[in-house]
């Protein structure tokens, strides 16, 4: 019995040693690259910002989307629902980026950083181009 639990034990541990080795060895990032380039404006690297955490996704923007995924996640942000955009040497939390720049995108509701390659940096401006929001403006205080 004993000799059992061993052999399913060393199963399960090679099949995750496999699993993991497998996810490190094979570039997710280009796959989806790739697989989005035909239908988007610009595709490209970057690091997806959530708190502490920085993942490695893959960009695309098409005239209504922004498409962030790696092999752990697929997300889109419709673009009609970002009302700021702005480049950023700095993330929200005060972390400077050694290389690149951080794309914030705002909606009404969450800030979305990515952490955009220095090399690619003015075309994603050229295509997702810094905006303020249109509330922004001063609104005079009756005196």
């Amino acid at each position: 019995m004993q000799a059992m639990i061993w052999i399913v034990a060393a199963a399960v541990v090679a099949y995750l040693a496999w699993n993991l080795f497998s996810r490190l060895h094979s570039d997710s990032v280009t796959t989806f690259v790739d697989r989005r380039r035909p239908t988007s404006q610009l595709v490209g690297r970057g690091e997806y910002v959530d708190g502490n955490r920085h993942l490695d996704v893959a960009l695309a923007v098409t005239p209504s989307t922004l498409f962030y995924e790696n092999s752990d996640m697929q997300a889109s942000l419709d673009l009609e629902w970002i009302r700021e955009v702005e480049y950023a040497t700095e993330l929200v939390t005060g972390a400077r980026i050694e290389s690149g720049k951080v794309m914030r995108l705002r909606s009404d509701r969450q800030t979305f950083e990515f952490v955009i390659p220095e090399d690619s940096v003015a075309r994603w401006r050229t295509v997702v181009p810094a905006r303020g929001r249109a509330d922004a403006t001063p609104v005079a205080v009756p005196a």
